[in-house]
């Protein structure tokens, strides 16, 4: 079972396999779909993960494998101490609160020791289960990442699991020579179940509206689905990368403005506030 009960999320090891579409609209048209497979994995189960198949490793090379250093900054001993930190630094939890203790990472898997990751969500929850925290983890292709952090507020604390969560905050991070640096984020997310779906907003001072979204279903973290991932669906870090690359020529070639890249900013994450109103999810099923 992927759920204790209706309130708590405690997942165990396994892959989302859907669709990632990009859609502008507004001055400047433009869309862009590619599937792909992420992988939910709770960090207190990395064991499991490690047997769940001979293709499949943690912190070691092999065909598809996680790598904690992927997601956190040198001088932490393990990347459940870099999050803690994350939290601590975010000013969401005053002192006395008590933080979140287990954790959940959404990303994009190493293939054959490769991955990029323009964005990987982190689930926090307490010790009984309950989430918390939301992170996204944001990264550019100049190397550079920021965090978004969104506190789940103490009346959404037991449906949180049952609804999509709305909320929203200044865009701080550099993510695209094609979108200005100001603007503001709207989230939209329905926690992975049998499905998973979430989408992102971006509005403002943007010649046109930019949405990203992400429907998937749940797959068994196995050596037959793990194939899948490498031979079917060819997700790799190179797939996306390239993606992006030919993406932003076509953008160019339709005459979107340039945005130089400004200095990364100092603070590390961000956080993020509840919001009621979503102009659209942009969401639909994925196909069998």
């Amino acid at each position: 079972m992927m759920m204790k009960d209706p309130n708590v999320f405690a997942p165990r090891p396994c892959l989302y396999q859907g669709l990632v579409t990009h859609s502008r609209r507004g001055a400047l048209e433009h869309r862009l779909a590619y599937r792909v497979t992420s992988l939910l994995l709770p960090l207190d189960s990395l064991e499991d993960a490690r047997g769940r198949s001979a293709l499949f490793s943690v912190n070691k090379f092999n065909l598809i494998s996680f790598h904690e250093k992927d997601h956190m900054e040198e001088g932490f001993a393990n990347l459940q101490d870099y999050l803690t930190h994350l939290l601590t630094i975010s000013g969401e939890f005053q002192p006395g609160d008590q933080l979140p203790k287990r954790f959940s990472l959404l990303t994009f898997p190493r293939l054959l020791g490769h991955s990029f990751n323009p964005l990987t969500l982190v689930f926090c929850c307490d010790e009984t289960d309950r989430l918390q925290a939301i992170i996204y983890q944001v990264s550019n292709t100049f190397g550079q990442r920021h965090h978004y952090i969104y506190r789940i507020p103490p009346e959404d604390a037991d449906c949180a699991q049952k609804e999509r969560l709305h909320h929203e905050g200044e865009k701080k991070f550099y993510v695209s020579p094609f979108l200005e640096i100001e603007g503001k984020y709207k989230f939209s997310i329905k926690l992975p179940h049998e499905k998973l779906s979430y989408s992102i907003q971006l509005i403002g001072k943007q010649p046109s509206t930019l949405v990203a979204t992400f429907v998937a279903r749940r797959r068994p973290l196995t050596t037959g689905n793990l194939l899948s991932t490498f031979v079917i669906s060819l997700q790799s870090g190179w797939k996306i990368l390239a993606t992006i690359h030919i993406e932003a020529f076509r953008l160019w070639r339709k005459g979107a403005p340039f945005y130089r890249r400004p200095p990364k900013p100092e603070e590390k994450i961000t956080a993020l506030h509840r919001s009621n109103l979503f102009a659209k999810d942009h969401l639909h099923d994925v196909a069998e």
